[in-house]
């Protein structure tokens, strides 16, 4: 009796510990997340100093530097926020539910099949509200998500991650390849250049309000099924093993992550190479658990993201360098060392 007691007093210190350590990790992440917003505010093709920032957004003083923080400003920062927690959480999704290291919505095709969804949008309706445009990009992701789950079922894929990877390239180079057709055809392709380079200049409050409901109900979801994806990415055996139910999950999974990508294309365009990068970092600092992974990856999703804009807008000021070529930029050597790395082992 007396051991069992000490068991459970070593085990409930052990948890304290763990659970201590990633809630100071969280606060750093939060922290740099604060920091970098301010800089992300500062910054531009017009200098703003932090007490002006501060006077904006407290008091809204109607100067053109408050007209710039609170009209422009703030709510592309509030869109970086969500375009990186979409993009980070639906990456950790699936990277979970397919085993693949190498997963994510730009390498396996979502944001291309969001992109052609949006694509079609534009064409048959072009005076499109931003609910609308979101639906068609929900449906496209859903199509490219359906290919990937079937794929990630079959004996090939789980024999080979790489070829998982490889497939899914070759699933955006499909959806790419009819949506460039179609807006070429139609003649819209000015109209889809933006969200093709990916960026999140000129967006507005409105768009941030209608796409924030979609943000709170995707990570609530990838919360709650978080410690089902834990156990499915140490693989299906000990899924069916526990009594957990494969197809359900997934399904729930998948759904999640047209959830979110399809949204963040909407009002970002297909930015690429976020939900790989990301959920491999949040591993690294908090380890294999998503139930602290998914909330770590939202976090670092954000950073990422504000990082990557604010370098966009740095580099050549006044003109901006397409969000979507920064992440690549880092993104596609990154994506080539795992590959690497898997055809090594």
């Amino acid at each position: 009796m007396v051991r069992k007691d000490i068991s459970s007093s070593y085990a409930s210190d052990a948890n304290t510990a763990f659970f201590g350590k990633f809630a100071g990790q969280m606060l750093v992440a939060l922290l740099i997340l604060g920091l970098g917003s301010f800089v992300f505010l500062s910054v531009g093709a017009r200098s703003i100093s932090l007490e002006m920032i501060w006077a904006s957004i407290w008091n809204g003083t109607g100067n053109i530097d408050g007209i710039v923080i609170n009209t422009i400003r703030i709510p592309r920062l509030l869109v970086a926020f969500i375009c990186g927690i979409h993009f980070a959480v639906a990456g950790a999704l699936m990277q979970g539910i397919t085993n693949n290291p190498m997963a994510s919505p730009s390498i396996l095709g979502v944001n291309a099949g969001a992109s052609f969804g949006l694509a079609i949008a534009m064409i048959a309706f072009p005076m499109a509200s931003l609910n609308m445009t979101i639906l068609f990009s929900f449906l496209g992701a859903g199509l490219a998500t359906a290919c990937i789950l079937y794929l990630a079922n079959r004996g090939m894929a789980k024999g080979s991650k790489v070829y998982l990877a490889l497939a899914g390239s070759a699933i955006s180079a499909i959806f790419m390849a009819v949506t460039q057709a179609l807006v070429v055809f139609f003649d819209v392709a000015q109209d889809m250049s933006y969200w093709t380079a990916g960026g999140i200049g000129g967006v507005r409050m409105e768009q941030v309000l209608l796409v924030a409901p979609w943000t709170l109900i995707g990570v609530l979801i990838a919360l709650a099924i978080s410690k089902q994806i834990t156990l499915l990415s140490l693989g299906d055996e000990v899924v069916v093993g526990l009594g957990g139910k494969l197809t359900q999950i997934r399904l729930l999974a998948g759904l999640t992550v047209l959830l979110l990508s399809g949204s963040a294309v909407a009002i970002a365009g297909p930015i690429g190479f976020v939900g790989l990068i990301v959920p491999h970092m949040a591993r690294y600092m908090v380890g294999l658990s998503y139930e602290k992974v998914i909330p770590f990856s939202a976090v670092l999703g954000a950073i990422v993201v504000i990082v990557a804009d604010t370098v966009a807008r740095v580099v050549s000021p006044p003109f901006e360098v397409p969000l979507g070529a920064v992440t690549a930029l880092v993104g596609v050597p990154f994506f080539l060392y795992l590959a690497n790395r898997k055809e090594a082992n």
